[in-house]
């Protein structure tokens, strides 16, 4: 009897505790967001520019089909290697942004030429929809032009 108290009011204290305490922390998105990056940028090295795209939110980027276009000629015109590393997500609860120090590497497709270096920090923002995450704006959208005059 005197052990079934005991554990009555150790569970009646655990239960304020957890009251008191208040919610628990959001989880941190950054490794979702990040390993979205990272498709993103395995996409673009197997020219995959649907599989890209695929990482963005249609309805909300307002600049989606000007990305896609550029994208699509991209893969279609360019051989890419890309590497990115992203840095913390930031923002919340409901949006988030990560910069990304973006490096891609392009030669041309059809005909030898030189290689372009392009490395620019490019900031994502993204918001998690249905369970998943997308990416609803990108800028600079010209980093992904097919052809740049710098």
């Amino acid at each position: 009897m005197v052990r079934s108290a005991a554990i009555g009011r150790l569970l009646a204290l655990a239960a304020c505790t957890a009251l008191f305490a208040g919610p628990l922390p959001a989880e941190d998105p950054t490794p979702a967001i990040v390993r979205l990056v990272r498709d993103c940028s395995r996409a673009l090295q197997s020219g995959n520019a649907a599989l890209f795209m695929g990482a963005f939110e249609r309805r909300r980027y307002d600049r989606y089909q000007a990305l896609r276009e550029q994208i699509t000629a991209l893969t279609a015109q360019r051989r890419i290697a890309s590497s990115v590393a992203a840095g913390p997500a930031t923002g919340g609860p409901d949006e988030w942004h990560v910069s990304v120090d973006w490096l891609v590497e392009l030669t041309p497709k059809l005909d030898p030429g030189p290689l372009e270096r392009r490395r620019q920090t490019v900031v994502l923002r993204a918001a998690k929809r249905g369970g998943r995450w997308k990416f609803f704006d990108l800028e600079p959208l010209e980093f992904f032009a097919a052809s740049r005059d710098d």
